[in-house]
């Protein structure tokens, strides 16, 4: 079997070695291979995770509207607040950074965005953003892109097996697949695979087991069970795909993590915060070529029950610079037509403001797409405060539309497939 990086890059990428060496190499690995030859035009999908809830009206606001500042005498925007985007709407001065990006046409802004019924529970509102579905899903949206471009499905690529990477300790549900090709990532020194097993006897046999596959002699057997291993009994798979796709992508797209940001030239000067930290791997990446189709980041803190003013003024304002940042050193790098940025929250929050100077959960929220592809602007119409459903905004645009957009003009996948139905596409994307 494999027994490093280096022996793999040897024996696999140059030339194809490995590839030729055994009929029984497992077909992910010729997969991971070929990705070292992505397309450098292929379109890559950056998500931002605005976690908590924020609150839409205080992100883009209604400055005209009477009944704005009826239901917020406390924290509505006035004045030097507000970034006037036209008679009607303004966004929050925090957002400056990004004015520029709006004023050129590639910030899209989508207002009153929801689905019917909404949750304002956090677990089952970021259940269903995640899974794209009302109905209980076990696979997100995305992980069911992996396993679709898996499937031969997606036509502009050359790598079926091109992985998603989500920064922090946890995988996003959005990311959760079939195909076994998602990775999240912490810390770039520290990373690599962990057995994980749904009982401790079956990540004790795991980690046993990739230890023997990793002994000589071990590469040209017959496709082995975890039987045969020594692996338990009971609910674990029955061959060893899922040991090979997430221990062998980790260790190989570990090491290439690794070895890009190590070469990389230090870039653009990031905001000194957890987002900025992570779009500044991200853009590392990218521009080393790492072959992935998609990134995760969170940017959290939005649950603004109390004090609103001055914690959502802070949240929003990382945002914007790290995001102005990204979008500078894309442009540096010129990988700016090849990366598009779609950040969402869970949900908006009640229109009135509460008793703590700050807001409860609640619905409809817009959504942000930014980058040189998009079609800016704003799309849908203002908020509605006249007519509001116990309290919330009524969504106008339904978030499975947003992301049949991303997935059908940006992607190149079919979204009525992902999505298992069709959703009008927005125009927000070339």
């Amino acid at each position: 079997m494999l027994q490093t990086r280096r022996e793999f890059i040897s024996t696999g990428l140059k030339g194809f070695g490995l590839l030729a060496a055994s009929a029984h190499v497992p077909a992910f690995l010729a997969r991971t291979a070929s990705a070292a030859g992505t397309d450098k035009d292929s379109p890559i999908l950056v998500v931002i995770q605005l976690s908590g809830g924020n609150d839409g009206l205080n992100t883009v606001i209604p400055y005209t509207d009477d009944l704005y500042y009826k239901a917020r005498p406390t924290i509505g925007l006035r004045d030097d607040a507000l970034l006037k985007l036209n008679d009607q709407i303004a966004l929050n001065a925090a957002l400056k950074p990004l004015r520029a990006e709006f004023d050129e046409g590639r910030f899209a802004i989508v207002q009153n965005v929801g689905y019917p019924n909404p949750n304002r529970s956090h677990f089952r509102s970021m259940e269903i953003l995640h899974t794209g579905s009302h109905e209980t899903q076990p696979l997100g949206w995305l992980g069911r892109y992996f396993d679709a471009q898996c499937q031969g499905s997606d036509p502009h690529t050359n790598a079926e097996a091109e992985i998603g990477v989500s920064f922090g300790k946890v995988m996003p549900q959005a990311f959760r697949n079939r195909s076994n090709v998602a990775l999240a990532l912490d810390n770039p020194e520290t990373f690599q695979w962990n057995a994980s097993g749904e009982t401790a006897s079956l990540a004790k046999a795991q980690q046993a087991i990739f230890s023997r596959l990793n002994q000589p002699g071990m590469g040209a057997a017959a496709p082995m069970s975890m039987e045969s291993l020594g692996g338990v009994h009971g609910n674990e798979p029955e061959t060893l795909d899922f040991l090979k796709h997430t221990a062998m992508n980790a260790i190989v797209a570990g090491d290439q993590i690794r070895g890009i940001i190590g070469k990389r030239k230090p870039g653009k000067s990031y905001p000194a915060t957890r987002l900025g930290h992570d779009l500044d791997l991200i853009a590392k990446l990218i521009g080393g070529g790492f072959p992935t189709r998609v990134y995760y980041a969170n940017h959290g803190g939005f649950d603004t029950h109390n004090n609103q003013l001055v914690t959502q003024t802070r949240l929003l304002g990382e945002f914007a610079e790290a995001v102005s940042t990204f979008l500078a050193d894309l442009r540096a790098q010129r990988n700016a037509s090849q990366v598009t940025i779609l950040a969402f929250s869970e949900f908006g929050r009640r229109v009135a403001e509460n008793g703590s100077a700050g807001t409860d959960h609640g619905a409809a929220a817009p959504m942000f797409i930014l980058g040189d592809p998009v079609k800016g602007g704003l799309h849908g119409t203002a908020p509605n405060l006249f007519d509001l459903a116990d309290g919330d905004l009524r969504h106008k645009i339904d978030f499975r539309q947003v992301y049949a957009a991303v997935l059908d003009q940006w992607l190149h996948a079919d979204s009525r497939k992902i999505l298992g139905g069709a959703y009008e596409r927005l125009p927000i994307l070339g």
